[in-house]
């Protein structure tokens, strides 16, 4: 919900108590207004096991073209095209905010045509068929209503050969979190494996990360993720 569509008392608890469980959910799926650099910014130290999981799963070559769907603010694709020569980045994100943000913090890959990024939802990007080699997102397939539709996506744009990697929190990790609830889809790593054979994908790896203990909003918890690459069925 935006801010200024609040009724007074919903506004004046989002900057003294922060945002209701079902507020940040939503901000979660597509970060929006005033709180969306604030929370780029939380993602970005939530998240950074889950990048280096990541890295090591993309097994990445010189030369080739890198999608990630829901960059958030961006803060890592500079690390990223490190990790290989002459890498060619991409990236598709639901949220108008964290592509501004992101185009802010990444002006030179962008002026050297390293990067690209779009303002998409992930089940109709605006790329060619077989784009990439390596499609990546972390934390995103909780959003995916219909999970078919953005795999059957995903399969249009990957090179034959490219894999597509799914990072995320394990259902038993994430469901005690009070925003969990409320538009959340959570896997065990069976689960998401199943979904992924239903649309054409063959897992070929699965990775946990045991990310040790977070917080959130004064309680802690402890994360435990998964990285699993799968790739086209034949």
């Amino acid at each position: 919900m935006h801010l200024y569509r609040m009724n007074p008392i919903q506004f004046l608890r989002s900057f003294f108590k922060g945002p209701t469980p079902q507020q940040l959910a939503a901000q979660l799926r597509q970060p929006h207004g005033r709180m969306a650099p604030k929370l780029g910014e939380h993602m970005n130290v939530a998240n950074r096991t889950m990048y280096d999981g990541a890295w090591k799963a993309l097994d990445l070559r010189d030369g080739m073209h890198v999608l990630e769907i829901g960059f958030g603010n961006g803060n890592y694709f500079g690390e990223l095209s490190c990790l290989a020569k002459d890498l060619k980045l991409f990236g598709s994100d639901f949220s108008q905010a964290m592509v501004l943000e992101a185009t802010a913090r990444n002006q030179e890959l962008l002026s050297t045509g390293d990067l690209q990024l779009v303002h998409s939802p992930s089940d109709r990007m605006p790329f060619p068929a077989t784009s990439f080699d390596r499609i990546f997102c972390i934390n995103v397939i909780y959003f995916w209503d219909d999970p078919a539709d953005h795999l059957r996506e995903v399969r249009r744009v990957l090179k034959p050969g490219g894999t597509f990697t799914a990072v995320f929190r394990r259902r038993s990790a994430m469901k005690d979190l009070p925003f969990a609830p409320f538009g959340f889809t959570m896997y065990e790593q069976a689960d998401w494996e199943a979904v992924l054979r239903a649309n054409g994908f063959e897992p070929t790896s699965a990775v946990t990360l045991r990310e040790g203990v977070l917080e959130f909003e004064g309680s802690t918890f402890s994360a435990e993720s998964v990285v699993v690459t799968a790739v086209s069925a034949k």
